[in-house]
């Protein structure tokens, strides 16, 4: 939970805030692993408040129950603040539900964030740059560094950019050149605002237990749970959202999470997911996404599948992707930090093989 803040600073603090894609042909990285941490200077990780994104139209109850009273609704990207959460019958996978100051609202539709104040700016962003985080509900992705330029992308609250550039406006606005990977995106460079975008210090991305060995994943696709294993010790679990598999009447379409023996392959901070056609590339399966800053990526399949966290929904423990296994944004980053092999601060991306990577049991 958030460190004790006063009620002068909370209302501060309130005034200040208010899927399976084809692996791109190219690849950007630096082969660096780590060394000692380094200090990160100014860094605040301790205060911030929790959050609540719509991510579509929301009710509010004065009980944790379809039945109770409906007090409001809240429209898609509205947000409101989380106090705390509350476990109570809603359907057979998922009966997790947020206490707001407006009542009770259901999980499945609500993106819960760490939201902080507005970030310094950072002028030097170094040689390499850094990894920044969505600070607040959303910002603006830009063509150009300027608040009436092109918005090409919404960027949401929690997701992941490699910063490699800054610039300081006329008015004396920061802005961070961030980098998409995508093969058509047009330009292939978006501009945010600084004090939207939280550096991540390098000890939320260092390796958890890196010496460890015997480490493995189990998949159980009946139960959608995710299980990390060192020897014969659980050491974590997670609900997740598998592949919604084939449909009836139209078998090119092949959205299932497959079962088998895997290994972890590709690791990446953040991916941008889509399934848009584009020249020389793969044909369209099911119907267009287009999602920008995915983080916390581990691939285990040449097809582009992985373990991820997501912003598009928040209900886990029932099948909704297009074939990769959806987990919390907090999951996402563990697994990332846990699996082999081991990555670098500075790595866009971390390749593996079967016999360094993770295994990973999907059944």
């Amino acid at each position: 939970m958030p460190s004790a803040i006063t009620r002068r600073k909370l209302l501060k603090l309130i005034a200040a805030t208010t899927t399976a894609a084809t692996l791109s042909p190219v690849f950007h990285a630096r082969a660096r692993y780590p060394g000692p941490p380094e200090p990160d200077d100014d860094v605040d990780t301790d205060t911030w408040t929790w959050m609540g994104r719509a991510i579509h139209t929301v009710a509010f109850y004065d009980q944790p129950s379809t039945s109770a009273t409906r007090l409001t609704t809240r429209s898609r990207d509205q947000s409101f603040h989380i106090l705390s959460e509350v476990r109570a019958p809603f359907s057979a996978h998922n009966d997790l539900w947020y206490k707001t100051l407006l009542g009770y609202v259901h999980s499945a539709w609500v993106l819960p964030l760490r939201i902080y104040p507005l970030q310094p700016f950072i002028r030097d962003v170094g040689e390499w740059g850094f990894w920044g985080e969505v600070s607040q509900i959303f910002t603006a992705a830009r063509a150009e560094p300027h608040p009436q330029a092109r918005q090409v992308y919404r960027f949401y609250g929690g997701t992941v950019y490699h910063v490699v550039d800054a610039f300081e406006d006329e008015q004396g606005t920061g802005w961070y050149k961030v980098f998409d990977e995508f093969p058509p995106t047009d330009p292939t460079h978006q501009w945010v605002l600084a004090q939207d975008v939280r550096r991540i210090p390098r000890s939320e991305m260092a390796p958890i237990h890196p010496f460890v060995g015997e480490k493995r994943i189990e998949v159980d696709l009946s139960k959608q749970l995710l299980t990390c294993y060192e020897g014969s010790r659980v050491v974590f679990t997670t609900l997740v959202a598998s592949g919604l598999g084939r449909f009836a009447g139209d078998a090119a379409t092949d959205l299932a999470t497959h079962t088998g023996e895997a290994c972890v392959l590709l690791k990446q901070p953040s991916r941008h997911m889509s399934n848009r056609p584009y020249p020389g590339g793969p044909p369209l399966a099911g119907n267009i996404f287009d999602l920008p800053g995915i983080p916390w990526n581990t691939f285990f399949d040449l097809s582009g599948t992985a373990i991820h966290g997501t912003y598009w929904h928040n209900d886990f423990g029932i099948r909704r992707s297009h074939g990769c296994l959806n987990v919390s944004y907090d999951a996402a980053r563990w697994v990332y930090r846990w699996v082999h092999p081991i990555g670098g601060y500075e790595d866009d991306f971390v390749q593996s093989n079967r016999r360094v990577g993770t295994p990973i049991s999907i059944f």
